[in-house]
């Protein structure tokens, strides 16, 4: 809203028709649009520190007008802003201590731009009795004869400041009538050196009480706008985690593709600016017609566990989470109890929510699934006007999920696509046959072993079928060449780890999936490729590859030797520990083998059941 008036003048229009004509509530028809936003449009319209447009005044006036069925309202509005004393208590200090009507009509101009922005006030000639003033009136703003009346009623009521009768007001030309400016000739009786000098005396004390009064109020009022300025900061800091949080979703659609750090990631993010305690995602299952819980945060991971393959399905129109999946409207509400919820359900027995906000995740036209939060306690609430961000940001969360999900879909699409090529391979080759399976089996089976991450165990699992995939590059004569190689076929072989990382780099794999096809060959003592790494630099997952790796080759034929016994190969992996391979490894799957915890896993005719009838097991 532009500032034309102090709303000193919206406050004289409002006291006058409250004091002639009751409730002044009809004054506000037609400023819906500009107080729309204001709680209260009277308070705001009498706190003399606010301000308006010309317009708000203006269509004041005309209501007023209306209301009175006088069409010289707005002049008896200007007299009594001074005979009520209703110009504030500034101007009434301004105008009582000046000892005549002549000064005071002198100050006029400094007075109208303290409290106007609509016009320039001439003072052409002031006498002791009578003064020509002129008005000049902005020309783009939204102005009429009332602002000229009201400005007239004034000046006619000054001389009652020191209990004269009212001036005589003459207007000369109107600008509203095409003149270039508003002139009036305001005339008065002038007051006596006697007449000046007891009224000063007398509202001495008049003044120091109404100033310290409307101090007082000011006060109060500055108090208000404080809290006021206080809760709008509050909103405002709120809004900008809002948009930040927003923000920080949309970077999540970009950035983080991995589905099982998205969720928990996001849900995160969400409690933090709804301030709510817990939140979790239901995503859609076409096939079953269900909502399947997928993840939940603000607990501890154990107070989730019964969540854990929670469903509902779709057709339950009594299930609010069902409800919203199908409806695609949100729902909120402060008091769960007021929803009659069945008391048997596993959400309502086991965590009790007191406030719950329930929101549909939309992405290319369709519902995936929920996002619910609830608080069990505690003062945080949604109101209504968090819901635009709300959906704008449940709509971020589902197109994240989306995103993750294809690219999920791609890479796994993508992976199996490597996979069948390098089995392919391994199937025309009767020495590696069934090889990469092995190596992949072995692996999943000692890092478990070793109590290694289940993330990292997952990692083996999904691309120890991959170590060697490199090795599609390399001609099968050499591969299969028997005898020595040469170095230049040597050193074709040893980049078969760097053509794998090549191969699998569509797949945006992470680091640690990456060191499984590339660094399967380093030493522990360093002295392997293509990088050289030494000892605790190799990733764990490379160095149980490697060890898993090294055991099948020993133990299957290749063209230039036939397959290593049993053994001999343990032996061989217990010669390379502290200098190929990592120690600990070597024991786990040392011990694993003698345990015949791999006899399913090893070629035939080689069960860990000739170690022990050798006496090789160790006891």
């Amino acid at each position: 809203m532009e500032r034309h008036n102090s709303c000193l003048n919206s406050r004289a229009i409002i006291d006058y028709v409250e004091r002639h004509f009751g409730s002044p509530h009809l004054l506000l028809r037609g400023l819906e649009k500009e107080l729309g936003e204001v709680d209260d449009p009277l308070a705001f319209l009498r706190d003399s520190h606010n301000w308006v447009s010309a317009g708000v005044i203006a269509r004041m006036y005309a209501n007023a007008r209306e209301l009175t069925g006088d069409s010289r309202v707005a002049f008896r509005i200007g007299f009594e802003s001074v005979t009520h004393q209703r110009l504030g208590y500034i101007q009434q200090i301004l105008l009582r201590a000046w000892g005549s009507p002549r000064v005071a009509v002198r100050r006029l101009e400094t007075i109208n731009r303290k409290f106007n922005r609509t016009k320039e006030v001439e003072l052409v000639t002031a006498a002791s009795d009578h003064a020509l003033v002129r008005l000049h009136w902005l020309k783009d703003l939204n102005l009429n004869e009332d602002f000229c009346l009201v400005n007239q009623g004034i000046y006619s009521a000054i001389p009652t400041i020191w209990g004269l009768p009212p001036a005589r007001v003459e207007e000369n030309a109107c600008q509203f009538e095409g003149d270039e400016y508003c002139e009036y000739q305001v005339r008065w009786r002038n007051p006596t050196f006697v007449q000046r000098t007891r009224l000063l005396i007398q509202n001495q004390r008049s003044l120091l009480s109404e100033s310290l009064a409307e101090i007082e109020h000011d006060k109060q009022l500055l108090e208000h706008k404080y809290s006021e300025v206080q809760t709008l900061n509050q909103q405002l800091l709120r809004k900008i985690e809002q948009i930040l949080a927003i923000q920080q979703a949309s970077g999540a659609i970009l950035s983080e593709l991995d589905y099982g750090k998205l969720i928990p990631n996001v849900l995160s993010l969400f409690l933090k600016t709804i301030g709510y305690k817990r939140a979790m995602i239901m995503l859609v299952d076409q096939v079953n017609q269900t909502l399947r819980y997928e993840a939940g945060v603000g607990m501890d991971p154990s107070d989730l566990a019964p969540m854990d393959g929670y469903s509902v399905s779709l057709d339950r129109p009594s299930n609010l989470l069902a409800r919203v999946a199908q409806s695609g409207q949100p729902l909120i509400s402060q008091d769960a109890a007021r929803l009659n919820l069945n008391p048997k359900n596993l959400i309502i027995r086991k965590y009790q929510p007191q406030a719950i906000v329930i929101l549909p995740l939309t992405a290319q036209g369709k519902v995936i699934g929920i996002l619910a939060a609830d608080r069990p306690q505690g003062e945080a609430v949604v109101t209504s006007m968090d819901r635009d961000y709300l959906e704008v940001f449940a709509n971020q969360v589902a197109l994240a999920i989306e995103n993750a999900r294809m690219y999920r879909d791609l890479k796994e699409s993508f992976l199996s696509t490597v996979k069948s090529l390098a089995q392919a391979l391994e199937a025309k080759d009767s020495y590696t046959r069934g090889h990469s399976e092995r190596v992949t089996t072995y692996a999943v089976r000692l890092a478990t072993r070793l109590k290694m991450p289940s993330d990292e165990v997952d990692m083996l699992r999904r691309l120890g079928m991959l170590h060697d995939v490199g090795k599609i590059a390399i001609d099968r004569q050499i591969l299969n060449k028997p005898g020595q190689l040469s170095p230049e076929d040597q050193e074709l072989v040893r980049q078969h780890p760097s053509w794998g990382q090549s191969i699998i780099q569509p797949l945006k794999l992470n680091q640690g999936e990456i060191a499984i096809v590339r660094h399967h060959h380093e030493r522990w003592d360093g002295l392997g490729y293509p990088d050289g790494l030494a000892g605790e630099a190799i990733p764990l997952p490379a160095r149980v590859i490697s060890v898993a790796d090294a055991f099948d080759a020993m133990t299957s034929d290749r063209p230039y030797r036939n397959a290593m016994g049993l053994r001999d190969a343990l032996k061989e992996l217990e010669r390379g520990s502290s200098t190929q391979f990592d120690p600990d490894v070597v024991e786990a799957f040392t011990t694993m083998v003698r345990e015949g915890r791999l006899d399913d896993v090893l070629p035939r005719s080689r069960p860990v059941s000739r170690l022990r009838h050798l006496n090789l097991a160790k006891p």
